[in-house]
């Protein structure tokens, strides 16, 4: 059944709703106004409180149906030189580095796909090609669609959602389009189940590499739809709002649809690039058969071929000047993540050699300065992993200011405390004295080891800078963490284990 009639069956139920609940108001207005008119005052009381609320409820009314909604927010374009040969220049710039980056990652896999996409890129860039994708819902019609404008059956439809399950690609030869024109029919959107989400996926992924989007729609736009579509506009992409299956609908229905969608993506679409079609009619009974209409997509076709005309050079140049910054900042993210994982090998080797110490020479309290004066290599070689040479006496400097905040903020006394709930409820410290304190210290020197070294890797990948907010919520985000992640249970327990098996402390029993 059409979304229409179940708004107006709805509508329906509520003013029906609505009579009745005004009777039987009426009704009760009147027996009270009864009872209270023998005394003038209150009746006239009565009156003005009945006269008040009836106003604030029409206006209200008023309101909510006469108000128009403000225009959205365009979305933040990213920004592209506005010449051919700058956009070119700045896709081959950028594809250049992109081949010496890719040689810095170590997963030969990820390496390979990078490589690969970069090589698929340049061949775009000497041979330009246009991509039109069919996006939208499971239920919307797309398949239907693409078989009606390339005028043959290609792709399988049906009334079940999720009926196109993979991506196809399709020749849509146009005249006077010179570049090949490929049409993808891509699966459907907000499927449910493991699968459905992997659609999903794959047909976004579809859509951020196409040249002109289809956005296909069988009704009025939900925010479920209108969500994608407002993330490829900010990616710069061109796009077309189909309103599809529009003979279950009466020409005046299709006209305020049209106005409400045109309305709602006034700040994305250009009132010319929202268009109704039908693409497979429901079939009619002529003659006691039954037969299937043709389908109605021509101004749609002609819609697509004369952006194709007069943008299709420009629209392929900036599609693959965006793909190629998408890969650059893809690749810098694999490398960011490989960088943090050899940083976080040298923090974890760090907090062992200051737990190792601390525990061979305790001290009644911990030592922010011993500790800082270890943690100086740590500065040192995690640094070095970022390309940032530094001496000891520099790794000293840094580790000393940090220690210091992290005397401010309070967290050598949480680090103590945390050590000591943990190690009591284990059971392990039994004896006093030396073995009391050293494994307590350990533990509370190792935990503020561990996030003094996850804010030097966030300082090292911020180019050496602590922020506007300054080192103080550098380490208090990074103590919130490690504190969240469970680390320092799992970290005091196999502290603890480590001293057993050096026989420093009986084991447990």
């Amino acid at each position: 059944m059409p979304r229409s009639y179940l708004r107006w069956l709805l509508l329906l139920g509520l003013v029906a709703f609505a009579s009745g609940l005004l009777v039987w108001l009426i009704n009760s207005f009147l027996q009270l106004y009864q009872v209270v008119s023998a005394t003038p005052i209150l009746g006239s009381l009565l009156v003005g409180i009945v006269v008040v609320v009836l106003v604030l409820l029409v206006g209200a009314t008023l309101y909510y149906f006469l108000r128009r909604d403000p225009p959205p927010a365009p979305p933040v374009r990213p920004l592209l030189p506005q010449t051919a040969e700058g956009k070119t220049t700045l896709a081959r710039e950028t594809l250049a580095q992109l081949e010496a980056q890719a040689q810095q990652i170590q997963d030969e896999v990820a390496r390979r796909l990078i490589a690969e996409r970069s090589a698929r890129l340049a061949q775009t860039l000497a041979q330009p090609s246009l991509k039109v994708v069919v996006f939208g819902t499971g239920s919307a019609g797309k398949t239907s669609l693409v078989n009606a404008l390339l005028g043959q059956q290609v792709g399988e439809v049906g009334a079940n959602l999720g009926t196109t399950t993979a991506t196809a690609l399709y020749r849509w030869p146009l005249p006077g389009i010179p570049e090949p024109v490929e049409i993808v029919d891509s699966p459907g959107i907000l499927e449910i189940g493991t699968a459905g989400v992997q659609r999903e996926l794959a047909a976004r992924a579809e859509a951020e590499s196409a040249d002109l989007i289809l956005l296909v729609t069988d009704g009025d736009l939900r925010q479920s739809e209108y969500a994608p579509l407002m993330e490829l506009a900010g990616l710069g992409k061109r796009a077309l709002l189909v309103l599809n299956k529009t003979d279950r609908y009466t020409p005046t229905e299709v006209e305020m649809l049209l106005a409400r969608l045109r309305d709602r993506v006034r700040s994305t679409i250009a009132y010319e690039d929202v268009l109704a079609v039908t693409a497979r009619p429901d079939p009619v009974l002529l003659k006691g058969q039954s037969v299937r209409p043709t389908p109605q997509v021509g101004s749609l076709r002609d819609r697509v071929q004369a952006i194709l005309y007069a943008e299709g050079p420009s629209l392929a140049l900036d599609n693959a000047l965006l793909q190629s910054l998408q890969l650059g900042a893809e690749t810098r993210r694999i490398i960011a993540a490989q960088l943090r994982q050899q940083a976080e090998k040298v923090v974890d080797r760090i907090q062992w050699v200051v737990t190792a110490v601390v525990f061979a020479n305790p001290i009644p309290v911990v030592d922010l300065l011993a500790i800082a004066a270890i943690n100086a290599q740590m500065v040192v070689e995690i640094g070095g992993v970022y390309g940032c040479q530094m001496n000891l006496q520099q790794g000293r400097e840094l580790a000393y200011s940090l220690a210091k905040t992290l005397a401010s903020l309070g967290l050598v006394e949480g680090a103590i405390q945390v050590s000591t709930g943990i190690l009591t409820a284990m059971a392990e410290v039994t004896v006093v004295g030396f073995l009391v304190t050293a494994p307590i210290q350990a533990a509370s020197a190792g935990y503020l080891t561990r996030i003094a070294g996850k804010s030097f890797i966030q300082y090292f990948e911020r180019n050496q800078s602590w922020g506007e907010d300054g080192i103080q919520e550098v380490v208090k985000y990074q103590a919130q963490q490690v504190k969240q992640s469970g680390w320092i249970q799992k970290y005091v327990q196999e502290a603890s284990q480590r001293i057993f098996r050096q026989g420093l402390l009986p084991p447990p029993q």
